[in-house]
């Protein structure tokens, strides 16, 4: 029997995030990752404020601080606002999501964006076919890492939590996941050292594939 189904995050484990800053330069690319923080945080904060707004309204927010702060030319947000509706996927993903599939596990996406936004950019990225199931956070209005958007993929998949497996490269998602019942897999991106008061994740890998080939039988 094939384990249980496997849930991607999608911006920064399944799709390359260091896209939206190349208009900005070698320089000040930084900052336009710090703004994805930034919406990220702020898409936190609304969820325990109750002011629920979609994804891109707060990129599109803390793109403009970030170019604001810095003196920069406005054209930027809506440049790499462009580049997040075709992000490529990192070299490795496409292959793993073969070996998952060719194992019969079934595989669906849980991403901060909106669910049409989250179709549109896997589809771009020519990944969409691989997913029974796409969901975004609009569907619950709370962000990452509140457990509705994760019990909400769980209810959709029709399995109970702890067959699920949320695969992440974000700590706050494995924190989250783990916190909602499900198994969690690290995908070690942009964070080598996963913090201490984070639950042990159930499986680590330096990227998809490595996780991929740890979840087969």
């Amino acid at each position: 029997m094939a384990p249980g189904p496997v849930l991607f995050d999608l911006n920064g484990t399944l799709l390359d995030i260091a896209t939206i800053s190349r208009p900005w330069g070698s320089e000040r690319g930084p900052l336009a990752l710090r703004a994805l923080d930034d919406a990220v945080m702020a898409g936190m904060t609304a969820t325990l404020t109750g002011t629920y707004r979609p994804f891109a309204e707060l990129l599109h927010a803390a793109l403009d601080r970030r170019v604001r702060l810095q003196g920069l030319d406005a054209s930027l947000v809506d440049d790499a606002l462009e580049l997040t509706k075709r992000m490529p996927p990192y070299p490795e993903v496409p292959g793993a999501l073969d070996l998952l599939r060719a194992r019969g596990i079934r595989l669906a996406v849980l991403s901060n964006s909106a669910v049409e936004i989250a179709e549109a950019a896997l589809e771009r990225a020519g990944l969409r076919d691989r997913f029974e199931l796409v969901t975004g956070t609009d569907a619950v209005e709370a962000f990452k890492p509140d457990p509705r958007p994760y019990r909400h993929a769980v209810e959709q998949l029709g399995v109970a939590a702890g067959e699920v497996t949320m695969v992440a490269s974000h700590w706050w998602d494995v924190e989250g996941a783990k916190g909602a019942g499900l198994r969690t897999a690290w995908v070690a991106r942009r964070e080598q050292i996963l913090r201490t008061t984070v639950p042990e994740p159930d499986v680590r890998g330096e990227d998809v594939r490595d996780v991929a080939a740890a979840l087969v039988p």
